[in-house]
């Protein structure tokens, strides 16, 4: 794959300014959560990226606009591009009408072992993606959303819907399944997943869930050093356990 964009320093001034901005207004306008998920296998976007990995989150909101930090922190011998991955992300919500909402956001994914943060010369080091989605008030919460990677030139188009199913006041079993293409510079696939986990919600603000997963993908892509040579697994299920809190 061969990489064409670099974006300018003032791509991560911007960033890092708008995951600071939120910590500017009083903590009674703002919302936070964190985090923290252990996966089988790391997958993302039909393409497995690691081995069992340690996940922990941490984002804050305020008013419309979100903010955050995500890491996927492996674990074992398989991992198959950079090993840890730290993520920073912000975005802008807001409604066009009762039932459609939007959703603009960049996100700036950083491979340590690739290089320092915010270097993205040939996108060993990390890539910088916006993204535009849509979500509707309606039967099983409908999704549709639009990703561009503008460092290695990768287009990303996703639709998805998810239900829960309040099983007890504690319990409830909640259902998804998305697809979606990816179109590169060098390669193009196309996936399908469908997940289901079990929550439990140990307090108002926190709760834990266990769930598996399960991912099709064409051309055995998932596999991504495999990728580009036309070889890989074509299909995957792995597991999930994870904690999550608000305040």
């Amino acid at each position: 794959m061969t990489h064409k964009t670099k974006l300018s320093a003032i791509s991560a001034v911007a960033i890092l300014t708008a995951l600071s901005a939120p910590m500017t207004a009083s903590a009674q306008d703002a919302e936070f959560s964190a985090g923290i998920d252990y996966v089988t296998e790391y997958v993302f976007r039909g393409v497995s990226l690691a081995d069992q990995a340690f996940q922990p989150y941490g984002e804050v909101s305020v008013g419309n606009f979100t903010a955050g930090v995500w890491a996927s922190l492996s674990e074992g011998d398989g991992t198959d591009i950079a090993g840890d991955e730290v993520d920073l992300y912000a975005s802008y919500s807001f409604a066009l009408s009762d039932t459609v909402s939007l959703d603009a956001g960049i996100t700036y994914y950083h491979y340590p072992q690739g290089g320092g943060l915010f270097e993205t010369d040939g996108g060993g080091a990390g890539t910088y993606e916006v993204s535009l989605a849509a979500g509707f008030d309606a039967p099983f919460s409908p999704s549709l959303a639009a990703y561009y990677d503008l460092t290695i030139e990768a287009f990303t188009v996703e639709g998805g819907i998810s239900h829960s199913v309040p099983m007890t006041d504690m319990f409830s079993l909640d259902l998804g399944a998305n697809a979606g293409l990816v179109d590169g510079d060098g390669f193009s696939y196309e996936y399908a997943s469908a997940s289901a986990s079990l929550s439990y919600a140990l307090s108002e603000s926190t709760s834990a869930y266990v769930g598996g997963n399960f991912v099709l993908s064409s051309e055995d892509s998932l596999n991504f050093d495999k990728l580009l040579a036309g070889g890989g697994k074509g299909d995957m299920a792995w597991f999930g356990v994870g904690l999550s809190t608000g305040f």
